[in-house]
Order: structure tokens, then sequence, then C-alpha cells
């Protein structure tokens, strides 16, 4: 739906008491050369909504109107090109992602309020260009936080990706025809190698202070460990991690139902994290992630003492005694 909307002038003069700008009410309006031209009108964007603009500066009526004419004659997808900002495009994105995950949802929303809109927001959808998204990515490269660091070579990663997935959607609106992010080289920081914790990096890391990046516990370190965490009350969680191979979520997310010590199973259908200062449950990182996993004498007896515990502080606390045998 089209609105022709008006056409209309006015000036920068302020009323000399109040200061207030008096706009379409100063007296010189009428003179030739005082003020310039403004359209303002409607017309449906890309999405369906009725996108209202206000366009000025120019020179005369009539180029007021052929402006006007010019923007009624594009399409719903440029108009909304022209007219949205990366940061209002950005919001709504944001807000049309209702199907990721929480965790997946606080990386982006960080993503786009601390870097992408404060270098980036302000740049029309129409006017993105490599240049433009280059200079801006070299800006917030060295733009360091309030600890004095610049953002590290994974978090520029990260911007990439996230800005890339955003104008993705708008080429799938048909709102561009190109998305400049895919183009754009973001250096990547050295991929750390793992190196085994060794009796001898040991004693250099004493002596230097020098320590590999990713350090990889021997099985002498694993136990000494569990030797340290057993009188630890979450002593199986550590066990399940460190032999089973469980992930912090899946381990802090784990129900007794989920666990068949008769069988010697443990089955893995949920993750368990924090978003902020938030609890959240849902699936396993991936769909691989749900599995059965087979236990070894030693964890199930590991296990059946920690429920064992668990059901003697349930007595005390509650006062009632538990009804589960445990063989």
């Amino acid at each position: 739906m089209r609105t022709p909307g008006q056409i209309f002038k006015r000036c920068g003069c302020r009323n000399q008491a109040t200061k207030q700008r008096l706009d379409r009410a100063c007296p010189r309006l009428s003179e030739r050369g005082h003020g310039t031209w403004y359209f303002h009108c409607s017309a449906t964007n890309a999405l369906g909504r009725a996108e209202r603009v206000r366009r000025g500066g120019y020179p005369s009526q009539a180029a007021a109107r052929r402006a006007r004419a010019e923007w009624l004659a594009h399409t719903g997808q440029e108009r909304t090109a022209r007219s949205w900002t990366l940061e209002r495009w950005l919001r709504y994105w944001l807000a049309s992602r209702t199907q990721i995950r929480p965790t997946t949802r606080m990386n982006y929303t960080r993503d786009v309020d601390l870097f992408l809109i404060p270098h980036l927001g302000r740049i029309c959808l129409a006017d993105l260009n490599y240049r433009k998204l280059t200079a801006g990515f070299t800006q917030i490269a060295a733009s360091p936080n309030s600890l004095g660091r610049c953002p590290s070579a994974s978090t520029m990663q990260h911007l990439r990706t996230t800005l890339r997935a955003a104008l993705n959607l708008a080429i799938r609106e048909g709102i561009l025809t190109d998305n400049p992010a895919r183009r754009l080289h973001v250096p990547g920081g050295p991929t750390p190698h793992p190196q085994v914790w060794t009796t001898e990096r040991v004693a250099q890391w004493r002596g230097t202070g020098i320590r590999p990046a990713v350090a990889v516990w021997t099985v002498a370190h694993l136990a000494t460990f569990l030797d340290l965490v057993t009188a630890d009350r979450l002593f199986a969680v550590w066990w399940l991690i460190a032999l089973r191979g469980l992930r912090r979520g899946e381990a802090a997310g784990l129900r007794w139902c989920e666990v068949d010590l008769d069988r010697g199973q443990l089955y893995i259908v949920r993750n368990r994290t924090a978003v902020g200062y938030k609890v959240v449950e849902g699936p396993p990182k991936s769909a691989a992630g749900l599995r059965v996993i087979a236990l070894d004498r030693r964890t199930i007896a590991v296990l059946r003492e920690h429920l064992r515990r668990q059901l003697h502080l349930r007595e005390q606390r509650e006062g009632v005694p538990s009804r589960v045998e445990l063989r």
C-alpha cells in the first residue's frame, strides 16, 4: 500500500525567545532560497509492513517531488535496503532467530551489542560494501575493552560469522543481492597444539613460568587428581567426566532416571548450562551427543556410593526413610 504523503518546506530558523526551531512555521518560508524542501510518505517494505520515510534538503519543490516519485517506484526490497540501517536489520535478525540455543543467542547478542552496532550500525543496508566492512572490522580489532585488551582473533572470526549469518537472511528476503561479509578477510590466530604434560615440561614450567597453551594430563596426573577429590561430594561427577568422557553440561544435566546401574548403562539426553545468571536445559550440543555409555564395575560402584550418600542426606533433611533399594 502506497500513500503519496506530503511535500513541504522547512528551515532551521529559531525563535529568539525560546530557541526552538520554527521549521514549517517560519514566516520567511515564502522567500525564494530560504529553507529546503522535504517529502514524507509511506509504502510497504519487503516484510509486508508500512515503511514511512521523510527525506529533505532538496533545493526545490520539483526536486522533492521527483525524489518522492523515485522512492515510491522502488520495490519493497529496494525501499528496505535504502531505509534500514544495519543496526535495525541486526535487531530484526536476532528477533527472528527463535529456534537457536540460549548460549548461541547470548553470543550473537554480545557480538551485535558490543561490536557490530557501535562500529557499523549506522550504515544503510544498500550502502554496505567490502570497503566499509573492512574499515569497521579494522576499528573493532584496534578497540580495547575495559581491561585494555583488544578483541582476540577468535572473537573477530565469530563477529564475521555473526554478520555473515545476519546478511544471509537479507539475501533470502531479497533485500540484498550479495553478502559483502563473505569476502571479509579476518586473520586467524595460531591454533594451539596439545602437548602431553610430561615431567620434563612440568620442570621447565616451574623454572621459566612458560607452559604449553594446551597441556594434556598423563594417566598419573589423572590418578593424582582423582585421589585428591575422593572425599569431594561431586567425586562421581569428576569420575564420569574423566573416565567416561561426559561434557560438563552433560554431567550437570544427568538425572538418576537416565542411569541404569543394573544394566551398566548411562543415557545422555540432556545438557545443562548457564546463560548469564540463568540455568537452562536442552538437548545435547549435537545429534551425536544423544548416546548410551557403557559403565564398568568400578564406575557402577562409584555411582552407587554417590546415590547412597544423596539418599542419606535427603533422609536427614526431610526425615523420611528412602524406599530405594541399593544392591
